[in-house]
């Protein structure tokens, strides 16, 4: 039997992660299906979709991905031709004081009902890995090798020395490793780094006049134009500026610890632990808010995509959300955003643009 998280305990679990509300709902949506289904899991059910925004998402995310799929043979062996579990349309009709929720499917035939759950299991299980399939590619050039990442995609490489690095989208890095020194150039974007210790060769990061060094230790750094944006989760860096007077030009920072250049110096930051997940929840293929900007959301969810969100009426770029959404799943996004915000969805084959209702 697939494992169903409770919907009374674990739903207001504040430690419970996105990838964990993400697994919660493939297993919900997979036993929903499975025919195998009581008038207490619908009540469980209902009470697990109404105790969280993010958990409305989740399903309806899973739900739209299923619906794109067409048919599960392409999902799993072992499914013959032809056979699909029924299921209903899957309307979004609203409940009395609750957000629009997908309704409940018919059970399958019998006979097909144990290939069937083997193949929602495996549907559920590739909805949870990754952000998408979006092309990544590393190639060799002059003893420097580069990685990049296209639009939408995130993915982990790892390096000769033991380091691991893993770009988020749209991100390209040179990378030398040299006898006394590593060297990695960010081109542009975002990478999290996880450095193998090695005293004899300081590990760099480089944009421009600035630099990130580090022996053995965790963290991320963003690029911004030629300046950048420094998170570290674990040991410590130390930030140089070329060109500066060296008490000036270099700068300690511990563990917990953020920081962002400018043109006055460094402005450091502890950010709060929902803070640090928020910055590196891309590493499993989410966008957190809380509080947000619609204007800032929307910038977010830009990086992820070729098709932009355009926010047209300036009197809603201030309104304030929250959840956690998949960065390959905008459907949910602004789904969210139609049901319960004054706002305006239109979409168009180049773009999507917001306007006030």
């Amino acid at each position: 039997m697939l494992p169903i998280v409770d919907g009374e305990n674990s739903d207001m679990n504040p430690v419970m992660t996105s990838a964990e509300v993400e697994a919660a709902a493939a297993a919900w949506f997979a036993r929903r299906e499975s025919g195998d289904w009581s008038a207490a899991d619908q009540a469980q059910w209902e009470a697990w979709l109404d105790a969280s925004t993010a958990h409305r998402i989740a399903f309806i995310r899973i739900v739209t991905a299923w619906e794109r799929s067409g048919r599960l043979s392409a999902l799993g062996a072992g499914v013959p031709s032809g056979i699909i579990p029924e299921r209903d349309a899957w309307s979004f009709g609203s409940r009395s004081n609750a957000a629009p929720l997908p309704s409940v499917a018919q059970p399958p035939e019998r006979h097909a009902m144990s290939s069937s759950r083997r193949a929602l299991s495996a549907f559920a299980g590739l909805l949870i890995v990754g952000a998408g399939f979006a092309a990544v590619w590393y190639f060799s050039m002059y003893g420097t090798r580069s990685y990049r990442t296209s639009v939408g995609a995130v993915a982990t490489f790892p390096l000769a020395d033991g380091s691991k690095v893993t770009l988020n989208t749209d991100t390209h890095i040179d990378v030398e490793l040299g006898k006394t020194q590593r060297r990695v150039k960010l081109g542009q974007g975002e990478a999290f780094f996880d450095v193998s210790k090695d005293a004899a060769r300081p590990f760099v990061v480089e944009i421009a006049d600035k630099r990130v060094i580090a022996v053995g230790t965790q963290f991320a750094v963003r690029r911004d134009d030629d300046e950048m944006r420094v998170l570290v989760t674990e040991g410590r860096v130390r930030i140089e500026r070329r060109g500066v007077a060296a008490d000036a030009a270099a700068t300690q920072l511990p563990a917990g610890s953020e920081a962002r250049t400018a043109r006055i110096g460094i402005l450091i930051d502890q950010p709060t632990p929902f803070e640090v997940e928020q910055r590196l929840s891309w590493r499993s293929g989410y966008v957190l808010f809380r509080d947000t900007a619609l204007a800032d959301a929307v910038a977010d969810f830009n990086r992820y995509s070729v098709r932009k969100i355009f926010i047209q009426d300036p009197a809603i770029a201030g309104i304030r959300i929250g959840g956690h959404f998949r960065t390959d799943d905008a459907d949910a996004f602004l789904w969210l955003l139609q049901s319960g915000f004054p706002i305006r969805v239109e979409q168009r084959s180049d773009r999507i643009i917001l306007t006030k209702r």
